[in-house]
């Protein structure tokens, strides 16, 4: 498949300062790698701060695979932004489990609005933190 044609099934939405990133039914390396970097683009020109990844459409996720999100959703997070899978089927939750992935630091959401909701609650618990500073680091 043409890297064009990869680039033309990445639908990524910018709503309200949030990117939603649908991710397609048909998950193969190629297109991951390409997700990853327009997504990292979309970042990059819009300074969203907020990015859900819906994996509701995806059936089947290999550990590798999941392991290329995992990558995608750290590197997101090192360009200061707050990032939320949303969607995962359960056969491909039994899977990653019985796969034993690591799961860490990972924020997930049954919906796009759990997704959202989990992201205003951050961003609260954010700006608390902020204000009890007062400008001096600990």
């Amino acid at each position: 498949m043409s890297e064009r044609s990869i680039l033309s099934m990445v639908n990524i939405q910018s709503i309200n300062g949030c990117l939603i990133v649908p991710v397609n039914s048909e998950v193969y390396d190629d297109y991951i790698s390409h997700l990853q970097k327009s997504i990292l683009q979309k970042l990059k020109s819009t300074h969203a701060k907020e990015v859900l990844i819906d994996v509701a459409a995806v059936k089947f996720l290999d550990s590798f695979t999941f392991e290329m999100l995992k990558e995608t959703a750290e590197m997101i997070s090192m360009l200061g932004a707050e990032v939320v899978f949303v969607g995962f089927q359960p056969g491909v939750a039994s899977a990653l489990i019985d796969l034993d992935v690591n799961f860490d630091d990972l924020l997930t959401a049954v919906t796009i609005e759990d997704g959202f909701e989990i992201l205003t609650y951050q961003k609260t618990i954010s700006t608390a933190d902020d204000d009890t500073t007062d400008g001096f680091y600990d």
